[in-house]
């Protein structure tokens, strides 16, 4: 099987001057571009997964919650973890078998139309483009603080340089590129961790000076506390368990080869997501223990009027001495901003070349797809930049906005998913009301919690502020003005999504507020919006099914069975789908090497 002459007999290629154009062929082509030949190794599949949703924002979000609000944001990783392992129990081997390269293509194999195809597409492309757009201005309006670069300038560095790698390498260069930025990430916030500490005296000083941040965590029963323990692991649950049904992660799901390569996947990076996370958040608590040792607390003194610009002065303040720190910092925010605007760039063009393209013009060679998609990548990469010039002109509760409005969408999204894989009788007329009741009621609430006029959610205590004098002209010794730290409070919300977002029935002085029940329910904390979408989406869209005719033929695949996804596949055994699967993937694997050993 070593000779030309063998490898030709079994891939039909007998003349060696036509084995790099076959080979070229085999490489250039649109699964392998957007799914690296749906052969990628696990470990960094799982470790690009985890850089993907960490965006720059969540890296100053968190800290900045931290900060303000306690531990309590920590408990987001419970609900993240839940949504995970969820995913690689019942998504995984329900959509891996179906070797797609668009998740949306799944509703044309469950309904046999592309109705349902199509919503899911329109609102993923909006949420991947503003997303990124937000992503940009966060981080680029937090290095004018820390670098003094016009905002404007690293939009178009990002822009460009995200675009160019992503169009030339595809998937690949996405992957092996988000592994070398979470390293990047994580260095930077252990820097922060340590100098903060090191800065308030010690672990046992941090403990001492932000002791009623760490506790914080609040178990009542009320839906308007903004991190209450249960609020905020079944919030977050509804809000990562859509994330992994969007392009970017499922993108990741159909570049491994098998089905449990994949579930491996979610088990490998979910360990990694919670640490990330952990770290994000106690971050915000070391800086509140640094500055309550030099006996200034910068947001209870009016120093930084929002707490999204803590993190950048901070920085500013903890590495005025060591520059190579603060660029240290500078490269982690950059490499979040990178591994965001990498996986949205190639999912949306993958969504756009089969959701669209491929159905219009169902014969293109596979070679000018190929090119067309990093054509795609291209023409995204300017609308995304365009996006971001845009969401800088807007006030910066824009932001705010956007985590809360895609919110409203994602919950009503998952109950889509999972009404579709969960209940044979489903219909398309079911999920798609479903899906605009229960984003009607998301809506409802995030427009009215930001416009009901009800006082905003009360920081915890401020630390002490009697040496705040060294900044009462201003951070100008740390080489910033005013106005630019006043711009990043402007501009940054994330997590938080500003102060108005959430509000609660209790007062900064503890006095209970008489609110209307209408104002109770626009005080329920903004974290719940998205598994309030969700509940009401399965349960309109359940009734509606009942009263509509559910499809005469559809795909069995595209059905969630209890018996053989988990009773069977977990023991070890393979489903005869799986089989034939793994069967193929055989035979390609030793195409590959007989095409190998011929070109060598």
């Amino acid at each position: 099987m070593g000779t030309s002459e063998e490898a030709g007999a079994v891939t039909g290629v007998f003349d060696d001057s036509n084995v790099d154009e076959v080979w070229e062929r085999k490489r250039n082509t649109p699964v392998n571009y957007f799914l690296a030949g749906r052969n990628s190794r696990t470990l960094p599949v799982a470790l690009s997964f985890v850089v993907t949703f960490q965006s720059s924002l969540m890296i100053l979000g968190f800290p900045a919650e931290g900060y303000a609000y306690g531990i309590g944001v920590a408990y987001c990783a419970v609900g993240s973890s839940v949504a995970y392992i969820f995913a690689a129990l019942f998504i995984v081997p329900v959509f891996h078998p179906l070797k797609l390269t668009s998740v949306n293509e799944y509703f044309r194999l469950r309904y046999g139309n592309n109705v349902v195809r199509y919503m899911v597409l329109i609102l993923g492309m909006i949420y991947s483009l503003f997303y990124m757009a937000t992503v940009m201005v966060g981080t680029c309006v937090a290095l004018d603080v820390v670098l003094g670069i016009p905002f404007w300038g690293t939009i178009l560095i990002y822009s460009i340089v995200t675009t160019i790698y992503t169009s030339v390498g595809g998937i690949k260069a996405v992957i092996w590129t988000d592994v070398f930025q979470l390293l990047v990430m994580v260095t930077g916030m252990i820097v922060v961790l340590v100098k903060s500490t090191t800065g308030a005296g010690g672990v046992e000083n941090v403990f001492e000076y932000a002791k009623d941040r760490f506790g914080s965590t609040d178990f009542r029963l009320d839906p308007t506390i903004r991190y209450q323990v249960w609020n905020t692991c079944f919030g977050t649950f509804g809000s990562f368990l859509y994330l992994t049904f969007l392009q970017p992660a499922m993108q990741r799901v159909y570049s491994t080869p098998t089905v449990q390569t994949a579930r491996n996947m979610y088990f490998i990076s979910t360990p990694f997501y919670c640490v990330f996370m952990l770290m994000a958040s106690f971050e915000g608590v070391f800086i509140f223990a640094y500055f309550a040792a030099k006996q200034c607390d910068i947001l209870g003194a009016g120093i930084v009027d929002n707490i999204n610009a803590i993190l950048p002065f901070a920085v500013l303040d903890l590495f005025q001495d060591l520059p190579g720190l603060a660029g240290l910092f500078t490269a982690s925010l950059s490499s979040a901003a990178l591994s965001t605007m990498s996986s949205c760039l190639s999912s949306l063009s993958a969504v756009t070349y089969e959701d669209i393209i491929k159905i219009k013009f169902p014969d293109l060679h596979a070679n000018k797809a190929t090119k067309l998609s990093k054509v795609i990548v291209l023409v995204y990469g300017l609308i995304a930049m365009g996006l971001a010039f845009a969401v800088a002109l807007i006030p910066g509760s824009v932001l705010a906005i956007f985590v809360g409005f895609m919110g409203s969408f994602g919950g009503p999204t998952v109950a889509t998913y999972l009404l579709s894989m969960m209940y044979r009788k489903a219909t398309t007329k079911g999920v798609v009301i479903g899906t605009i009741c229960g984003s009607a009621i998301g809506l409802w609430l995030n427009l009215g919690s930001t416009s009901s006029g009800l006082s905003s959610y009360p920081y915890l205590p401020s630390g002490p502020t009697e040496e705040c004098s060294i900044y009462s002209v201003g951070p100008e010794f740390l080489n910033v003005s005013t106005a630019t730290i006043h711009s990043v409070a402007n501009n940054l919300t994330f997590f938080s999504v500003n102060k108005q977002m959430s509000t609660s029935t209790i007062s900064a002085g503890g006095n209970v507020r008489n609110l209307s029940i209408l104002e109770t329910f626009y005080s329920i904390s903004y974290l719940l919006f998205s598994l309030i979408g969700t509940v009401t989406s399965l349960i309109v869209g359940f009734l509606v099914s009942l009263c509509t005719s559910p499809p005469e033929k559809f795909d069995e695949r595209c059905l969630f069975s209890f018996r053989k996804h988990i009773l069977l596949e977990l023991r070890g055994r393979k489903s005869s789908t799986n089989s034939n699967a793994d069967n193929v993937n055989d035979i390609e694997e030793m195409v590959d090497f007989i095409t190998t050993d011929v070109e060598n």
